[in-house]
């Protein structure tokens, strides 16, 4: 049981810092050079883009403000909150990066690096509980 707790925690805690991650550079970085590579991305559609940008990255960050929640209170608070709250925040995750590998195939790796640590976070969990 400890040992899937450790697994779930370290592919959660690597999907809350892809997320942080991504909000940094939706967030702030956006209209900069690594924002624009990072997305492939002209300087004049970031400068068009950087308010809807800023509001998604503001989405990745709450995504991985919930999973960091409930990693919180499942390893130091109330465990069945925990797992709640990490099905909330993972299961968001996945699915956002689940629909991006699907409508988008110039994006598929992209969506693979969002996509798989939560997916794989999750099923350990689901597993353990």
């Amino acid at each position: 049981m400890q040992a899937l707790a450790t697994v779930t925690t370290v592919f959660a805690f690597v999907a809350i810092a892809i997320h942080v991650y991504i909000w940094i550079i939706e967030s702030f970085l956006w209209t900069k050079p690594k924002g624009r590579e990072t997305f492939g991305m002209t300087e004049e559609f970031a400068e068009s883009t950087k308010e809807m940008a800023a509001n998604q990255g503001l989405y990745n960050l709450m995504l991985a403000w919930i999973a960091a929640t409930g990693l919180l209170a499942f390893w130091f608070g109330s465990p069945q909150v925990g797992v709640a709250l990490m099905f909330a925040g993972l299961g968001s995750m996945a699915v956002a990066g689940a629909y991006l590998f699907l409508t988008s195939p110039d994006k598929r790796k992209p969506a693979l690096i969002q996509l798989t640590p939560p997916l794989l976070s999750l099923i350990f969990l689901f597993v353990m509980i």
